[in-house]
């Protein structure tokens, strides 16, 4: 079941780079906004942070990086770590979503918009915007 309408940032967390994302107002659109080099996760924390603010948004979408069956895999425990630095600096809610495949979705998108090939954070960027939608779509 689709999610109520709100402005939101979508992360595509990653141990190099943080793909970012945004939706419009009503949830309709999602857009690529760019990616976040990731020198720690305090450094990160700050600068995404200080993104939702100027974007405006009521909250955070995070991808869970999920084995194909569905478990927890040890990289969920670097996002968590990553959402605890967040929560210093940030006091928006924060949702997660199950990113398996959403790299892969990304690139063939890409492909599609005639925008390949593309760099590491044009994907990671556009797969924000895919965990993004899954979330909007109540997809999880």
């Amino acid at each position: 079941m689709p999610r109520a309408p709100q402005r939101l940032l979508g992360v595509d967390y990653g141990r190099v780079r943080i793909g970012v994302a945004t939706c419009d107002e009503l949830g309709i659109s999602t857009r690529p906004l760019g990616f976040v080099p990731r020198e720690s996760d305090a450094k990160a924390a700050v600068i995404i942070a200080e993104l939702a603010r100027r974007e405006r948004v009521a909250g955070v979408v995070i991808g869970l990086p999920l084995h194909a069956n569905g478990d927890a895999g040890g990289n969920v425990r670097w996002v968590r770590d990553f959402l605890k630095e967040l929560a210093k600096v940030c006091t928006l809610p924060v949702h997660e979503v199950d990113e398996r495949y959403s790299s892969s979705e990304a690139e063939e998108a890409l492909k599609e918009e005639g925008k390949w090939p593309a760099t590491k954070g044009q994907v990671d960027a556009k797969s924000a915007a895919i965990l993004l939608r899954r979330w909007l779509n109540g997809e999880e």
